[in-house]
Order: C-alpha cells, then sequence, then structure tokens
C-alpha cells in the first residue's frame, strides 16, 4: 500500500477491507506511522506520536479478528486525538507551557469510546495555546502548517486535528469547539468536522481552562460525511462522568444519508457575513448555493435577527467561563502565559457579572431566532469563516488587513461597546413602553418662563 492509496482511503472503505480481512491492522497502522514519519516534520500535525502504543493495539485488534471479533466499523482505523483531551500514559498539555509535562492516568469518555470501537490512536495533534486563538501557531510547540499550502494556516483550535486527516496522517480525529474550533480548521483544510448538539458527546476528560462550560463541545473531523457520521455513532450517548451530556437515545446517523433531498427547503441568511466576506468566498458560497437548487431543494431568504451580536456574546459568555478555571494559573505561573493569551485572559477577568448575565440572556435571545427560521427552512447555509486561509506571515505580523481595524479599536472592546449599546437600547425601549402604557408621554417636557408647556 503506497502514499497514494492513503490518501485515497475513507473510514467507511477500509472498513469493509479489514472486516474481510484484506489487510490486516498492523499493515493499515505501519503504513500511516511512515507517512507520519515523512510528513510530520513539515507540517507538525502531531505534537506525540505513539508508534508503540498504535502497534500494540494493532496486533491485539488483529487477534480478534482472526478469532472472529469484529467490533464494528472503526476497528483497526488509525485516529488522532487533540491535544486537550485527556489520553491515560500519554503526554497531554493543552498546547500550554504550564501542563508540558502531565501525563494523565484517565481516558477522556470520547478517547474511551473509540478505543472501545477498535479505533487506533496513532498521536496527540498540536493546537492553540489553551485552545484560545484560530491558527495553531503555538509559541511552545510550533506552527502547524496547512496540507494544501504550507506557507498559511490550517486554522484553529484544532488545527493538528484537521491537518492530520487532510494530509492523510490518519482517517479519523477528534477535537473541541468552543467557539468553532473544530469548524474553522475543517474548513480550512477542506475536510468535514462537525460540532455536534451540546451535551450529544460526553466533555468529560477535556482540559478545563480551554472550552466554555456552557459553549464547549467535542466534535469529529473526516475525509466525508459518512465517514463523520461512523465517528459520531460510536462517541455519542449519555455519560454518568459529565452532568451535562444528553440522555436522549443515540439514533443511527447514518440513517439519512444518501435520501433524496428534493424538496428540502435551504437557508440562507440575509447580511450574515456579508460585511466580512471576500469575494473569493462569496463566489464559493454563491455556486454552493447553485448546486443545491439543481438538486431541486428550495432556496429560502431569511432574517434572522441579533446576527450581529453572536461575536459579541461569545466574548462575553465564552472567554469569561473558559478564564474562570484558569484562576490557579493566572496567579501561580502568570509567564508561563503567551503575552497575548495573558492579556486576553486579564480582559476576560474585566468583564463585569451582569455583562455576563446579559450575554446569556442574549444568547437565548438568538438562539430563540434560530428556532422561528427553522420552522421556515430544513437546514441553513452559511459559510464557515468569511476568508480564504491566512498565510502564517500575515497572522504572525498581526492580521494586517482585520476588518475591525478601521475601528482603531480592538475587536473585543468594539464586540463589548456593541453588546452594551444593545443593552442600552433594549433597557429605553423598556422605559418607553412603560410610559406609554402609564399613559406618559415619552417625549421631554418644553419649559418656557418656569412653566410647564
Amino acid at each position: 500500500m503506497n502514499g497514494l492509496e492513503l490518501d485515497q482511503l475513507t473510514i467507511a472503505e477500509i472498513a469493509a477491507k479489514i472486516r474481510a480481512k484484506k489487510i490486516s491492522v498492523l499493515e493499515l497502522t505501519k503504513n500511516f506511522l511512515e507517512r507520519i514519519e515523512r510528513c510530520n516534520p513539515r507540517l507538525n500535525a502531531y505534537q506525540t506520536i505513539t508508534a508503540d502504543g498504535a502497534l500494540k493495539q494493532a496486533r491485539g485488534l488483529d487477534r480478534e479478528l482472526r478469532n472472529g471479533w469484529w467490533r464494528g466499523p472503526l476497528h483497526g482505523v488509525p485516529f488522532s486525538i487533540k491535544d486537550n483531551l485527556a489520553t491515560r500514559g500519554v503526554k497531554t498539555t493543552a498546547g500550554s507551557k504550564q501542563l508540558a509535562h502531565w501525563v494523565p492516568g484517565f481516558d477522556a469518555t470520547v478517547v474511551e469510546k473509540l478505543k472501545g470501537a477498535g479505533a487506533v490512536i496513532l498521536g496527540k495533534t498540536n493546537m492553540h495555546e489553551w485552545a484560545s486563538g484560530s491558527t495553531t501557531i503555538n509559541p511552545y510547540y510550533g506552527t502547524t502548517a496547512n496540507p494544501w499550502d504550507v506557507t498559511r494556516i490550517a486554522g484553529g483550535s484544532s488545527g493538528g486535528s484537521a491537518a492530520s486527516v487532510a494530509a492523510s496522517l490518519c482517517l479519523g480525529s477528534i477535537g473541541t469547539d468552543n467557539a468553532g474550533s473544530v469548524r474553522h480548521p475543517a474548513s480550512l483544510c477542506g475536510v468535514v468536522g462537525l460540532k455536534a448538539t451540546h451535551g450529544r458527546v460526553s466533555r468529560y476528560g477535556g482540559v478545563l481552562g480551554t472550552g466554555g462550560f456552557s459553549t464547549d463541545h467535542f466534535g469529529p473531523f473526516a475525509k466525508t460525511v459518512k465517514d463523520c457520521a461512523l465517528i459520531l455513532n460510536a462517541i455519542a450517548g449519555a455519560d454518568p462522568k459529565d452532568p451535562l451530556c444528553s440522555r436522549e437515545p443515540v439514533v443511527n446517523y447514518l440513517r439519512a444519508i444518501g435520501k433524496p433531498v428534493k424538496g428540502l427547503r435551504v437557508g440562507l441568511v440575509q447580511g450574515y457575513f456579508d460585511e466580512f466576506m471576500s469575494a473569493e468566498v462569496r463566489g464559493a458560497l454563491e455556486t454552493a448555493v447553485g448546486q443545491l437548487r439543481s438538486l431541486g431543494m428550495k432556496i429560502v431568504r431569511l432574517d434572522i435577527p441579533y446576527t450581529n451580536l453572536i461575536a459579541a456574546v461569545q466574548v462575553a459568555t465564552s472567554r469569561v467561563e473558559n478564564v474562570a478555571t484558569a484562576h490557579e494559573f493566572l496567579k501561580n505561573s502568570p509567564r508561563d502565559y503567551s503575552p497575548s493569551l495573558l492579556y486576553r485572559h486579564i480582559k476576560a477577568l474585566l468583564i463585569p457579572a451582569d455583562t455576563y448575565v446579559t450575554a446569556q440572556r442574549v444568547r437565548r435571545l438568538i438562539t430563540a431566532a434560530f428556532e422561528a427560521a427553522f420552522d421556515r427552512v430544513d437546514v441553513i447555509v452559511a459559510p464557515t469563516v468569511g476568508t480564504p486561509a491566512q498565510t502564517i506571515e500575515e497572522c504572525q505580523q498581526g492580521f494586517a488587513h482585520d476588518p475591525l481595524q478601521r475601528y482603531r479599536i480592538t475587536g473585543d472592546e468594539y464586540l463589548l461597546r456593541l453588546l452594551r449599546g444593545w443593552i442600552a437600547d433594549r433597557h429605553a425601549n423598556r422605559r418607553r413602553a412603560v410610559r406609554r402604557k402609564q399613559g406618559v408621554s415619552s417625549r421631554p417636557c418644553l419649559r418656557t418662563s418656569g412653566k410647564v408647556a
């Protein structure tokens, strides 16, 4: 099996070959490890490679096949794991200096489920420091390059996971998504990334401080939608170790794949991303919408309120929750953070409690607005990110063409001003409504000569 064939493999295809014993798990694992040895020095997708453990797993899984035991479609499939998910006996750094030598004595539930399904763990992938960024330019473990153009970023914060799948250094990976950290790198690397519904996948074993407790998700990367469905079938489900994990039964996510799509109502949100969308991304979106229309889908234009507040709510909720678990590190080893992340955490600590609470209320309004939109459509189509992958050099220089620069303030400050402005307008509207109900004019009185006009 040569490298070209590895490029063409999917989980669904290799699963059938493994079950039919057309290829051994050990042979497959060795081929992927050899490819990692060749390609990873240039891409830096993997931070830790667990070759010995992977080969041991592979031999055991081959033994099971010889004894007639096939665990399912992930039996013998090579996987990578983002480095903020606990892996028993394997260093787990969360992309940080503080945890550079931490070796957990347990597996995250998602890793435990993968192993139970027969997946072979090849190693841990590079990520943005503490999962707090979208470039995977890590000051301690290096930059992960985009496999399609090594001068560009792979996205983040799960950049190593996306790059490892795109470069065929594994067939599946697990990342975490707090504000796009699975979807963003998947988009930039040209693979499928899924952020499942909150609570669908247990988050037990995720490193604290790498995601807000009400916003973080774990999700799969793969080359196809079908492969993502196969992974989700294995990792979804209730977990007593995670109190926020859903107890809803797990359905077979493969059921809907391949069914006719004619007549599906596809929502296109008006004004969403328009201001920050490049011409290249706009063209790609229009082409995609045209393709959906040609398949018989009906395009429905949607006006959804509060979309301009989404980014502000993210800053005031997930970042606050994230930094709430970082007090010990901030107090005892602040210099072990990169300067940019340290300042970001300090800014998050300065966000007032009432702003956090209001942001959570606005979040509920945004959710209700999207729920109402789904009464009119079956799916919503939107670009994952507004621009193509930035070059590594552009990112290191500070995003010279950041659209928020025209405000002459940082993005966080602008977003919080936007949220506070919305709060003030909402309070003013409520006061006017109360006055109207009481029969009091909302206009100011005009005084002349000391008398009320």
